[in-house]
């Protein structure tokens, strides 16, 4: 409901109670009438307030999120930094393996520190059995039935926030290959 709709409904229910109200002085004595004006003022105040306080904190969560992130982004500025550094190192003409592969565990141990300062954890599945809330199945291949329903190979690697899986880990998986065979030929008899 936009907020042109939401104002004219408040009005519309004010006017409501106005009339309702105005009904009732005429049948109430002049002590109820008090009472119930000041129970309409009091509601009116609490209506006003309200609407108050949910603009407030629509505008605190704003500026919220927007806190959050410059602390992720300042954790990654840090990242960047040990980027370039190892760029201008591969773009040298002193460029060796060595200095390349120093350069690339700095970097991910960059990764590593920003990971653990958010609480990220990355899933490691290769070897393990297939689970569906952690990981994706890209495709399965035939295999021997000891790894049937396994993880043969990890595509890209899974990741977690807490409990929260924020990214399944992309999976090859395998499947024994006389299921396989069966399966196939089920497929050949249902066409």
């Amino acid at each position: 409901m936009s907020k042109h709709n939401k104002k004219e409904s408040a009005l519309q229910e004010e006017q409501e109670l106005q009339e309702e109200l105005c009904d009732q002085e005429q049948n109430q004595p002049a002590e109820e009438k008090d009472k119930a004006t000041l129970y309409f003022e009091q509601l009116v105040r609490l209506q006003a307030d309200f609407e108050n306080y949910r603009k407030r904190v629509e505008k605190e969560k704003a500026e919220l999120i927007n806190f959050g992130k410059t602390e992720v982004l300042l954790d990654f500025l840090s990242l960047y930094d040990v980027l370039l550094k190892a760029k201008k190192q591969v773009e040298s003409e002193n460029a060796d393996v060595k200095n390349i592969k120093q350069g690339l565990k700095m970097i991910f141990e960059e990764f590593a520190k920003v990971f653990k300062a958010q609480g990220v954890q990355i899933i490691s599945a290769k070897g393990k059995p297939y689970d569906a809330m952690t990981q994706e199945v890209i495709t399965t291949v035939p295999c021997a039935a000891k790894d049937d329903g396994l993880v043969l190979e990890e595509i890209s690697s899974g990741v977690k926030m807490g409990d929260r899986v924020i990214r399944p880990a992309q999976v090859i998986v395998g499947k024994a290959q006389e299921e396989t065979q069966k399966e196939v030929k089920n497929d050949i008899k249902q066409k």
